[in-house]
């Protein structure tokens, strides 16, 4: 199975004259990007001879790759910021070994006055992906010059080839929730995710944005809202990440999670908004976050099965006897053989067996 992922290499130390050839870069870019947005569609240019008389001094490649990304971007009015692209004929990874066997690695690319090369600072799994890449197990596919505070990185992609390696199937179940946020469940071990310190972030942003609104401050509130997003995100990663690795630690072969097009989500997942509207996690993105799981689960070679959810925390998880309605509080106790364990907890262990039988 192959799988496209992005690596983000830092390029270490660029000298103050190879940071203004970047900007330079990035500048002239996005001009162009801007200039070509500003023509009718008709009278767009479509290949990099047409697009010369608005993008010199930039290479064909990198302008041919700006068309693209901007065609891409259907919406856009505007670029603030288009980062040059370079496909695999302009841009090189090489490794250098030292002589007591340590490895450098170095990216080249072109810029407005002539081709840079740079060492990058890489992990151990980034390194990883760059093996595979000069063994020619992966594919490189665009590499992008982006800046991200002070440093500037390379966000190169590449197609992997993920083994499927046949094994016992081991379950591991995720419960998603508005106070627990996830709730996962593996060989009798539960790992949580509290959602009360993300619902108290999300008020704050909540409220500075009532403010800005009453200051009428439009780019203001258009900055929060770029922020606040990018936090969900990074918290969507982190969680995924924990997930996979408990995953991974137990030896799950099979992950299993809430099909949220179920019933629970769209009945009884509403009387908890209103029950808990207070944490400000109703709107929270479980869509993204269960697409952050099922990739990195793909690259862990861990298989990802959608469990309808229904019943599941009304249901003991040991014996199987339903209860009429979900318990109030945050413990299930069993009426028949006295379990007592956390709801979610429960939940978890249910998806995890898939007890409804519908694993789709």
């Amino acid at each position: 199975m192959e799988q496209v992922i992005t690596i983000k290499l830092k390029l270490f130390e660029p000298t103050q004259a190879k940071q203004e050839m970047y900007r330079a870069m990035a500048d002239r870019t996005t001009d162009f990007a801007n200039q070509y947005l500003a023509l009718d569609k008709q009278t767009r240019p479509k290949t990099s001879k047409e697009a010369k008389q608005y993008s010199e001094p930039l290479l064909s490649a990198v302008l041919c790759q700006a068309i693209r990304d901007i065609e891409g971007k259907k919406k856009a009015k505007e670029f603030k910021r288009l980062w040059p692209g370079f496909n695999n004929q302009n841009f090189r990874v090489e490794k250098e070994v030292s002589k007591d066997g340590g490895a450098v690695w170095k990216v080249s690319f072109p810029t407005l006055e002539k081709r840079v090369g740079v060492p990058v600072i890489v992990t151990e799994y980034q390194a990883k992906r760059l093996e595979q890449l000069m063994a020619g197990k992966a594919k490189q596919g665009t590499a992008y010059l982006v800046k991200r505070g002070k440093a500037w990185y390379i966000h190169l992609s590449l197609t992997v080839t993920v083994e499927e390696e046949k094994k016992p199937e081991k379950y591991m179940g995720i419960d998603l929730g508005l106070i627990d946020l996830a709730v996962a469940s593996v060989n009798g071990q539960t790992l949580f995710f509290s959602g009360g310190e993300l619902a108290y972030i999300r008020r704050r942003y909540a409220n500075l944005r009532r403010k800005l609104q009453k200051k009428r401050a439009h780019r203001a509130i258009k900055k929060l809202a770029d922020k606040e997003h990018r936090w969900v995100t990074a918290v969507n990663h982190l969680i995924s990440r924990k997930l996979i690795d408990m995953a991974i630690l137990h030896g799950a072969t099979v992950i299993r999670m809430e099909d949220l097009r179920s019933a629970r989500w769209t009945k009884s997942q509403r009387k908890e908004q209103r029950q808990d509207s207070g944490r400000s996690l109703h709107n929270w993105p479980f869509y993204q976050l269960q697409e952050f799981i099922g990739y990195k689960a793909t690259l862990a070679g861990v298989k990802i099965e959608r469990v309808n959810p229904d019943l599941t925390s009304q249901t003991c998880s040991r014996c199987g006897e339903r209860v009429k309605s979900r318990p109030k509080s945050r413990w299930f106790t069993c009426p028949r053989c006295k379990k007592s364990k956390h709801i979610d907890a429960n939940a978890a262990d249910n998806i995890a067996q898939a007890i409804s039988g519908l694993a789709a």
